[in-house]
């Protein structure tokens, strides 16, 4: 970078966009909230455990699945209203009475008490959960979509990367560090106390960013009613990604590599108590190295995508998933086999974590080369639509397999579930891989035979 594009604020690296003090605070509050949020979300899957437990509740798995759900359902309700109120508002504001609305929500969590029925309980849990779901599904469109209010055109490239990795980074630090040290050391309940002070910093920091103007509607747009004016909107973005068949693709791919996430998540903590041998708490363990994997993955990822390509790199990942999650899943037995006891907990954790560890990259692999497709794919006008319709196309089809694996792993047992879903994952990679191999050869031949119909094979006279 020369010193005079430097000048005219041409440097798009990281250091540059982050000495970008709207941009910097913007950031910050991205970083601060999601990782709060896995916190929380770590924090009610051991809280649902804990009231299963001391009650003595059958089908533990499908209780906690239904944490999840409650969470996830807004996405499916709310997210093609979220793009739309994204793209028409002032986003300013918007971040900032969102994240109010979390600190909200994370404090009717400390008003249910263990004393009241275990069927009140789990399902204050739930209607919370769903209220605190509803924030942070408008919360991420509207995020996405200040990301170019804020930065330059020329940094948009590094602003977004920086906001990938800062997401993923939260999922390690929030998920797998810093949420199962606190619930440790000061309680679940102390932790819901500092989301909420969290919540309400990144609200009044929200507040010191410029002012962001408010998308202009057409005339034609302005005469409809409020009811057309929202269909309409929500059916600009639907027809941007319908027409588009890499976008739709990249859509898949998210969706589906998110998925298995949830369906781990659902299931680890029974994982760790009845097949490693752990506590409920220590589920770290196992979900440390495979965060560790995908910060790992998204900082070489760029490097070995331009090696194989993209479309390779993803379907060699999901094959490699699948294998990763069924030596995970069959690691306990495995060990077994070399002892007259059972395997010693320490190893079988250290072998499922290294396998985490892999799956972890895997997962980065998939994740990173589909939203970078989604960004390059996706219009600034429409971004915060075609986010909200990925959010609720990937929450949709998470329902079923969630609610289904949770139901199976209470009644078939948690490692067999497993072992189905690494052979779906793996399969998937697996065709992905035959059907491009075959598609590469199959031009490859159409090559040869155009080559072949030159003059030289024209028989002589």
């Amino acid at each position: 970078m020369t010193t005079a594009a430097v000048a005219h604020g041409l440097d798009d690296s990281i250091p540059a966009v982050l000495r970008n003090g709207p941009f910097l605070r913007l950031w910050l509050v991205q970083a601060i909230t999601q990782t709060c949020q896995n916190m929380i979300n770590f924090a009610l899957l051991l809280r649902v455990r804990d009231v299963v437990e001391v009650h003595n509740l059958p089908q533990a798995n499908t209780a906690i699945s239904l944490v999840i759900l409650a969470f996830s359902l807004p996405a499916v309700l709310f997210g093609p209203l979220a793009g739309v109120i994204a793209d028409r508002s002032n986003k300013r504001t918007l971040l900032a009475l969102l994240n109010v609305a979390r600190a909200g929500a994370v404090l009717l969590f400390l008003v249910i008490r263990p004393g009241w029925h275990v069927e009140t309980i789990l399902a204050a849990y739930y209607v919370v959960t769903f209220v605190f779901g509803i924030a942070g599904q408008f919360f991420a469109p509207v995020l996405g979509a200040t990301i170019p209010v804020v930065t330059p055109r020329t940094q948009l490239m590094s602003a977004n990367a920086l906001f990938n990795l800062t997401s993923t980074a939260a999922q390690l630090v929030g998920f797998a560090a810093v949420g199962p040290i606190l619930v440790k050391a000061v309680g679940i309940d102390s932790l819901f106390i500092g989301a909420i002070v969290v919540y309400l910093a990144s609200a009044a920091l929200v507040l010191t960013l410029p002012v962001t103007p408010v998308v202009a509607v057409s005339a034609g747009v302005k005469s409809m009613s409020p009811t057309h004016r929202l269909i309409n909107d929500m059916k600009e973005g639907l027809v941007f990604i319908l027409q588009d068949p890499a976008l739709m693709r990249a859509i898949g791919y998210l969706t589906l590599a998110s998925t298995t996430f949830l369906l781990v998540a659902t299931l680890g903590p029974e994982f760790v108590t009845s097949v490693i041998g752990l506590r409920k708490e220590d589920i770290g363990f196992v979900v440390a190295p495979a965060g560790l994997g995908v910060l790992v993955g998204v900082i070489v990822v760029p490097r070995v995508a331009r090696r194989i390509g993209r479309d390779w790199l993803i379907d060699l990942s999901l094959a490699s998933a699948g294998l990763m999650l069924a030596l995970m899943a069959i690691s306990r037995s495995f060990l077994d086999v070399f002892w007259t006891a059972p395997a010693p907990v320490v190893l079988v954790a250290m072998f499922t974590g290294s396998f985490a560890l892999v799956l972890g990259i895997c997962n980065a692999f998939i994740l990173v080369p589909s939203q970078t497709m989604l960004q390059e794919r996706s219009n600034e006008a429409v971004r915060a639509r075609v986010y909200a319709t990925f959010f609720t196309i990937s929450n949709s089809f998470a329902f079923i397999p969630i609610f289904f694996a949770a139901a199976a792993a209470d009644l078939f047992g948690v490692v067999k579930v497993l072992m189905v879903v690494a052979a779906l994952v793996g399969g998937l990679g697996l065709v992905g891989l035959v059907h491009r191999r075959a598609s590469e050869l199959s031009r490859w031949e159409r090559v040869q035979t155009s080559h072949r119909q030159g003059p030289d094979s024209l028989p002589s006279g």
